[in-house]
């Protein structure tokens, strides 16, 4: 054979193998909003898997990672694009790094051992899912985090396989996938190693995947079963205007603001008895606590007799120095009076703030925000007299950062309310993504959530992690002014705090760590 048909070879190879990690980074995108095909999540890994055992080198698998997770990341937060290109490009890219050292650490086990020994083959499934589990793990905690679409987030409507959460967090859901994935890849290249041909051994390894799926669907179906919801039930009403974001802040477009707040809030006071309305994130267009417009709005409405959760700006100007600006939300009592606040703990970078902005002034003309906000730093938990609920907020995308959740819960939430704003992105599949992320945050800590955004999903979801009521029309639209009244059962004061919420992210460190000490032991063996 001359090195023309080596050449050819080896770029038909080539060609093959980009295309499996093509594949598979459609797979994974396919799990999630707007398609939401979560059976694609248990295969979506087979196909990258394959093609790192064939590459040539680390680098190669490397590229092949990054090559999928260009492709996932791309297209699955696409929506980041209506705000920001750049923004868009660098996160995608930048989290596939992420799958690129996932495949180097899938070939240098596969390179080193061969596919035909069933207790390494086993060993690599395990490998491969706690290898995952770090990753995903470094990459929502490292530099703030971006904890969005971890791979356990596909199943949202799955609950019995949520479960798994309550221990590991969403890591360990993600992880289970991983295992299955490996699972059949480790079977697929036997199919390939053997000619196409199957033969008449068993594939343990399959078998054995599809056993420990089982097993986690009928244990997380027991833990179903056994959650008790508390004894209260809290009337809620989900009020969402629907102001599109290039409305919000344009002044020409507050008395509408004003109005559709007043009119959405009275048709749900007169819909029935309440015990709590909430408004989305920053649902006020200025301060209320220095507006003496919206102040009368809330004054108007709250003294109806119904406590009122308002997200506003808020402000504090001191004697000397700058203004300090936060994202945060207010309970006022049936009174009108602002009994307690709390102030966004973990703000967006670039959305919110820009980091350097004062040494490197040239940042803030990477954002459309005039002032950056300063970030919180209490988990307020505020307390309804009657009935007794203690619950705490969640602003924005604090409900995808599960140490906020776990935060809250220790201190004694006994309920979840997100506020939110995701008309940044509309239209588009971001609102869903949005809500899947807070779904896993209710089955991880055991307790119910309330949704309420400007546009996006508004919706309750009770502590087993299923969507009880939400607010949509007769087509299943989301983005339109209204309300929904909804019962919510908090959690029992009494509580046990799940395996998760009292040790955190214990488990897939550990996991992550394993992963690290194989890889370096097979490296050294290579």
């Amino acid at each position: 054979m001359d090195s023309s048909e080596n050449k050819l070879g080896a770029d038909w190879r080539r060609w093959v193998a980009d295309a499996a990690a093509a594949l598979s980074g459609a797979l994974l995108s396919a799990g999630f909003a707007p398609l939401e095909a979560s059976e694609a999540a248990w295969v979506a890994l087979v196909p990258l898997l394959v093609a790192c055992r064939f590459a040539d080198s680390p680098r190669a698998a490397f590229r092949l990672g990054f090559l999928s997770g260009s492709v996932f990341w791309l297209t699955s937060i696409w929506w980041l694009s209506r705000v920001t290109y750049g923004g868009w490009l660098t996160l995608a890219f930048y989290c596939a790094l992420y799958l690129g050292a996932f495949a180097v650490l899938a070939h240098l086990w596969l390179r080193r051992y061969e596919h035909e020994r069933l207790g390494l083959n086993l060993g690599f499934m395990l490998f491969a899912a706690c290898g995952w589990a770090g990753l995903e793990w470094m990459r929502s905690t490292f530099a703030t985090g971006f904890a969005w679409n971890a791979l356990g987030v596909t199943q949202y409507r799955n609950v019995a396989l949520l479960q798994g959460a309550a221990w590991g967090g969403v890591y360990a859901v993600s992880a289970l996938v991983v295992f299955v994935n490996a699972g059949v890849a480790v079977t697929v290249m036997r199919y390939i190693r053997r000619g196409g041909h199957w033969g008449r051994r068993p594939h343990f390894e399959l078998m054995l995947a599809f056993l420990v799926l089982a097993l986690a669907f009928f244990a997380g179906a027991r833990r179903v079963r056994g959650l008790a919801d508390g004894q209260v039930d809290l009337r809620v009403a989900l009020v969402q205007p629907a102001i599109p974001q290039d409305d919000k802040w344009d002044t020409n477009t507050v008395d509408l603001i004003y109005s559709r707040l007043r009119q959405l809030t009275d048709g749900a006071l007169r819909s029935g008895p309440l015990d709590l309305i909430i408004w989305p994130e920053t649902a006020l267009p200025d301060d209320v606590r220095y507006s003496q417009t919206s102040y009368d709005l809330v004054y108007e409405l709250a003294s109806r007799g119904v406590p009122l959760l308002v997200g506003s700006m808020d402000s504090e100007w001191p004697e000397d120095g700058r203004p300090v600006f936060h994202n945060s939300s207010f309970l006022f009592d049936p009174e009108g009076r602002p009994v307690e606040v709390y102030a966004k703990q973990h703000l967006v970078v670039f959305g919110e703030y820009v980091p350097l902005g004062d040494v490197l002034p040239f940042l803030n003309a990477m954002t459309p925000i005039q002032e950056s906000f300063t970030a919180g730093t209490t988990a307020t938990v505020f307390r309804l007299a009657n009935p007794s609920v203690s619950f705490s907020v969640l602003i924005c995308f604090e409900d995808t950062v599960a140490r906020l959740a776990r935060k809250a819960v220790r201190g004694g939430a006994r309920l979840l309310v997100n506020q939110t704003n995701d008309a940044w992105f509309d239209p588009s599949s971001a609102s869903r993504q949005h809500m899947a992320q807070c779904v896993l945050r209710v089955v991880e800590t055991g307790v119910p959530a309330v949704r309420v955004a400007n546009t996006g999903v508004s919706c309750v979801i009770n502590r087993r992690g299923v969507v009880t009521a939400r607010l949509e029309d007769e087509q299943g639209g989301t983005i339109f002014p209204g309300f929904k009244t909804a019962a919510v059962r908090p959690a029992p004061d009494d509580l046990p705090l799940t395996f998760y919420t009292r040790n955190g992210d214990l488990l897939p460190i550990l996991a992550g760590v394993l992963a690290l000490l194989a890889a370096g032991a097979v490296r050294r063996c290579t």
